[in-house]
């Protein structure tokens, strides 16, 4: 059994670690629901003060859950409210390297259009939202 790092802090750190690596399994085609040892396998940590966080971000309703208790074997998923706040995290952890190619975003891309297909002004991906400032030869 390992140290649980209970402190708000701690908790705060392991849900911003907790809500990315979801967000981005879920991106990488491990699914929308994994199971918590994939989670555990990812994070420097101990099995057992993840599944205190995991826990915690299911009673507070951050994660959903198919088990009220959570174990390794159990499967945890972002919720509806807590996905875009994955996504804006794992952008601004991130800011720097994931840029695509072009710098913009298509317009299924939901962090970065809405639902009426607008670019949001608010993009968290940080497409490019004006022209090229490259110089012409």
């Amino acid at each position: 059994m390992g140290p649980i790092e209970k402190s708000p802090l701690r908790a705060l750190f392991w849900k911003d670690e907790i809500l990315q690596i979801l967000y981005w399994m879920d991106g990488e085609g491990f699914g929308k629901e994994v199971q918590a040892s994939q989670v555990i396998a990812l994070l420097n940590t101990n099995e057992d003060n993840l599944l205190y966080h995991l826990q915690k971000l299911v009673d507070d309703e951050v994660l959903t859950s198919n088990n009220d208790s959570i174990t390794a074997s159990a499967m945890v998923a972002l919720s509806a409210d807590s996905k875009k706040e994955a996504g804006k995290r794992f952008a601004e952890a991130f800011q720097g390297y994931q840029k695509a190619g072009h710098g913009e975003c298509g317009p299924d891309c939901e962090f970065c259009y809405g639902k009426d297909g607008v670019k949001l002004e608010n993009c968290v991906h940080n497409c490019a939202s004006a022209p090229s400032t490259m110089p012409q030869h």
